[in-house]
């Protein structure tokens, strides 16, 4: 089920009302039917999937609660990560065995593809069920008894198909023991879901058109079209990913669960490190407890520290995708942090030696747009194969074909009149991205406002969305990216 369907906003409608009428201490019961309804929805078969994951989990999580051993844990950890294996890159790994067996041995293919269909959403359930065997096992928490409750928190459904991966110390108290309905938590949800609609709708949407079609035609376009179709490609991944888990966090927001923030504007960062801290969160933080930590973190010497950076950023490339593209895209960025830690003493005594203030102003806003250009040129081999992205790339650092004043360049989204429309929509999308660096203060301000008035901007979004969904001849694509993760 997705959020931007009717068949969700008639399910949420159900789904609230019920929620609220169950007595407290019975309203996990209701959270986990209706994520089952919610995950089995289109594919009612998805939900034995669904189910493994829990299960093996919880089994995991009792004897844990009895023994706190490394090998236990180890061993509920990796049948977890297996399940996730075997449908996610069981066809990866035939395809490239019988590649090697026919190139160095030549002999036919021997191992056959099944073509497993990977479940919606499978990383982000199996990743929240090792979240409970490492928060159980390190004494965060005690295992949970009851199956039903432990259930409704594997397949939470604000969640359970893009993240954010939420830690089970956090969320199930939330689930055992839920708070009364508060309209100013549901009016925050209420804005945060309508905001998520416009990222997607609006911005999301606009921008995968546009970039698809520059990037795909790569060879025929000038260096200013490619190199903008990258820019735009970023601030899609960034607008489609963003506003999911804003819609997630305005969901639970409205049924008094508290989820984490998944983003914290990453393109301000001042150093890819920062950029790894904003982007992706509660992934980046499932790295560093269950990969970086255990491998020793950056306790065993500076050369052990790099060889972790580097093994998680291989990991977390070969996370988004069973391809060769995605392994050296997390590559890339692994170079690009272990650099950047390697120089930073080196900047900042450069900086002492010719009497600038690092901190300056100036200063700051070029290294956040050095930052977002490494970035963005990563994020090349994210988008396409290994060879596109070097050709992608090469036209951009050797501008080939360059021509800045090319008039091309003011009808790429197809007229002038829709280049500009993209044009004041990202405006519109960066300046609010912007303000809420402080949304507290922000929200602060807006609550003060009267009831009409704070009914408008809600009110100018839903607009928006509509219009853009309607304004286009084109299919509204409700899909978004990281389902396939």
């Amino acid at each position: 089920m997705n959020y931007l369907s009717l068949a969700f906003f008639v399910f949420f409608i159900v789904f609230f009302v019920i929620y609220y009428i169950v007595k407290p201490p019975y309203r996990y019961i209701v959270i986990f039917a209706g994520s089952y309804v919610f995950y089995g929805y289109a594919n009612p078969s998805m939900l034995f999937v669904l189910m493994g994951v829990t299960v093996i989990s919880y089994i995991g999580g009792f004897v844990l609660n009895k023994k706190k051993s490394r090998w236990i844990y180890a061993v509920f950890f990796i049948l977890e990560i297996l399940f996730l294996a075997t449908f996610k890159y069981y066809a990866f790994i035939v395809d490239n065995v019988n590649f090697l067996l026919d190139k160095i041995f030549s002999i036919e293919p021997i191992v056959t593809n099944w073509n497993i269909v990977l479940p919606i959403g499978l990383s982000f359930m199996v990743f929240q069920a090792c979240n409970y065997l490492s928060d159980v096992y390190r004494n965060k928490m005690s295992a949970e008894k009851n199956i039903i409750r432990y259930a409704a928190y594997v397949a939470f459904f604000p969640t359970v198909l893009s993240g954010p991966i939420q830690k089970a110390r956090n969320l199930i108290p939330q689930i055992a023991n839920p708070k009364r309905f508060e309209s100013e938590q549901a009016k925050k949800g209420v804005i945060l879901f309508a905001w998520g609609a416009f990222e997607k709708i609006v911005i999301s949407n606009n921008l995968s058109e546009l970039y698809y079609s520059i990037l795909s035609d790569y060879n025929n376009r000038s260096s200013a079209e490619v190199a903008i179709g990258v820019i735009l490609f970023s601030i899609y991944i960034y607008a489609d990913f963003s506003s999911y888990s804003d819609m997630a966090r305005g969901v639970a927001k409205i049924l008094g669960i508290e989820v984490g923030k998944n983003f914290n504007n990453p393109y301000l960062s001042q150093s890819t490190s920062e950029f790894w801290n904003r982007w992706h969160i509660s992934l980046n933080e499932w790295f560093i407890e269950n990969i970086y930590i255990p491998l020793g973190g950056n306790r065993k010497g500076i050369i052990r520290k790099y060889i972790n950076v580097m093994i998680v950023f291989i990991i977390s490339g070969f996370w988004h995708g069973a391809a060769w593209h995605f392994v050296v895209w997390g590559i890339i960025n692994g170079v690009f942090v272990v650099i950047g830690d390697i120089i930073k003493p080196i900047k900042s005594q450069i900086y002492k030696d010719i009497k600038i203030d690092e901190k300056a102003e100036y200063i700051v806003y070029i290294r956040r747009i050095i930052v977002f250009c490494l970035i963005t040129l990563s994020w090349v081999f994210f988008a396409s194969g290994i060879q596109d992205s070097i050709e992608i790339c090469k036209k951009i650092v050797l501008f080939d074909n360059l021509s800045i004043f090319d008039k091309n360049l003011l009808n790429i989204a197809g007229s002038t009149t829709q280049t500009f429309f993209v044009l004041i929509m990202l405006l519109i999308f960066c300046a609010i991205q912007l303000k809420r660096q402080n949304e507290g203060k922000v929200y602060e301000v807006y609550s003060k406002q009267p009831f009409l008035l704070q009914c408008l901007p809600i009110a100018i979004l839903i607009c928006v969305c509509i219009f853009g969904a309607w304004s286009t001849d084109t299919y509204v694509n409700s899909q978004f990216l990281y389902f396939q993760f």
